[in-house]
C-alpha cells in the first residue's frame, strides 16, 4: 500500500516529468498547429482574391499564362486550350493564404541554395509567379523556391519565397504548386479505350506495306496479323496483342492548334476499329524529334455518341506524345519481324 507521503512524492515526480516532456515537445515543434505567426505574403491578393483573372508563370525559357473566363481557365500560349480550373484556383488560394514566418538570406549569392535565383535565367529552378486582376494589375508578384515538407509541424508544409520587389527571402506557410510545365495544368489523358473492344488496327507508314491486325474468333480472342509476310517470323518477345493494348491509354505532353489535316511523307495513318462500329483515325506527324498526334472519330448509333465525345476533345488540336508511345502505337515491320 502506498502511504500518503509516498503518493505525494510520486505525484511530484510525475508532474516534473510531464513538464519536462512538454518543454522538449515544444522545442521540437515550435510551429505547432495554430501557433504559426507571420505577415501576409501577398496582402493585395488576400484582400481581392475574387478579382484574380490571370496567372503568369516563368521558369527559364518557359512561360505559361493561365487566363480566367468565368469559372474556366485557359492557356494563353496554347491558343486557349482548357486548363484544370481546380489547379489554377488552388495556386491562387495558396498564395493568398501564405504567411512569411521566418526570414532567410538577403544575399543574391545564396539565392540558389533555396531555388530563389532569377527565374528567367537559364536552367533556373525558381519560378516567377504573378497573379493579375481583371485590369492587368499585379495582386502578387513573387519568386517561388524549394518546398519544405512539415516545416511548421506535422502536415504543415512551408516553402521558400521572396517578392520581386525585395531581396529578402522567407520561409512561408503552404506549398503552392507553381509549375511552368504545360502537362501540369491540363488533363493529360487524350484517348482511352478498352483493348478487348478493339477489332482491327491498320497501320500505314509512307512507302511501306500496311500492317493489319485483327481480333481472332470467339474461341481465340488473340490478335493476329491479317497477312503474315512470306518467310517472316516474329522477333522473340514480340506479341501482336501489344499493338491494340498500346491504344488503351494515350497521354500528351503538350498541344498546338491544328489548322489543316496533317499529310505528307512524315505522316503515318493509324486506323482503329472497335465493337459497335466506332472508328478512330489517328495521324502521327513526325516534326523533328517530336511526335504529334491528331485524331477524329466516326460511328453510328451508340458509337456516334462515343465519336462525338472523342471529337469534342480532339477536334482542331494536335498533341505531342512521348516517343515511346508513338513507337508503341505505330509499329513497323522492322519492329515485329526478324531479319532474314
Amino acid at each position: 500500500m502506498i502511504k500518503p507521503r509516498q503518493f505525494t512524492v510520486l505525484a511530484g515526480v510525475t508532474l516534473v516529468g510531464v513538464v519536462l516532456a512538454g518543454i522538449v515537445y515544444a522545442s521540437s515543434n515550435r510551429y505547432a498547429p495554430g501557433r504559426v505567426e507571420g505577415q501576409p505574403l501577398a496582402s493585395d491578393l488576400r484582400a481581392r482574391i475574387n478579382t484574380a483573372s490571370a496567372i503568369e508563370i516563368v521558369q527559364g525559357d518557359k512561360k505559361l499564362t493561365l487566363e480566367r473566363s468565368g469559372d474556366q481557365w485557359k492557356l494563353k500560349e496554347r491558343a486557349g486550350y482548357p486548363a484544370l480550373a481546380e489547379k489554377a484556383r488552388a495556386l491562387v488560394i495558396a498564395l493568398s493564404t501564405a504567411d512569411t514566418v521566418e526570414p532567410k538570406t538577403a544575399s543574391k549569392d545564396r539565392y540558389a541554395l533555396l531555388d530563389l535565383q532569377d527565374p528567367s535565367s537559364k536552367d533556373a529552378k525558381s519560378r516567377g509567379v504573378k497573379v493579375l486582376d481583371d485590369k492587368g494589375k499585379p495582386l502578387a508578384d513573387v519568386i517561388v523556391g524549394k518546398s519544405k515538407p512539415e516545416a511548421f509541424g506535422s502536415g504543415r508544409s512551408g516553402f521558400y519565397v521572396r517578392t520581386a520587389s525585395s531581396p529578402q527571402t522567407w520561409l512561408a506557410t503552404g506549398d503552392p504548386k507553381a509549375s511552368a510545365e504545360v502537362r501540369d495544368w491540363v488533363q493529360t489523358g487524350i484517348f482511352t479505350t478498352v483493348a478487348d473492344k478493339i477489332t482491327r488496327v491498320t497501320i500505314e507508314h509512307p512507302g511501306e506495306t500496311p500492317l493489319v491486325v485483327e481480333k481472332g474468333t470467339e474461341k481465340d480472342q488473340k490478335f493476329k496479323l491479317a497477312a503474315m509476310p512470306d518467310g517472316k517470323k516474329l522477333k522473340q518477345g514480340v506479341t501482336i496483342d501489344q499493338i491494340p493494348q498500346a491504344f488503351s491509354s494515350i497521354d500528351m505532353d503538350d498541344m498546338r492548334k491544328l489548322d489543316a489535316t496533317p499529310a505528307g511523307d512524315k505522316v503515318s495513318v493509324l486506323t482503329l476499329e472497335a465493337e459497335g462500329g466506332l472508328k478512330v483515325t489517328f495521324r502521327l506527324n513526325k516534326d523533328g524529334d517530336a511526335s504529334w498526334l491528331s485524331f477524329s472519330a466516326a460511328g453510328e448509333g451508340d458509337a456516334k455518341k462515343q465519336a462525338d465525345e472523342i471529337n469534342a476533345k480532339a477536334a482542331g488540336w494536335e498533341f505531342k506524345i512521348p516517343s515511346w508511345k508513338a513507337d508503341a502505337i505505330a509499329k513497323r515491320a522492322a519492329d515485329l519481324f526478324e531479319t532474314s
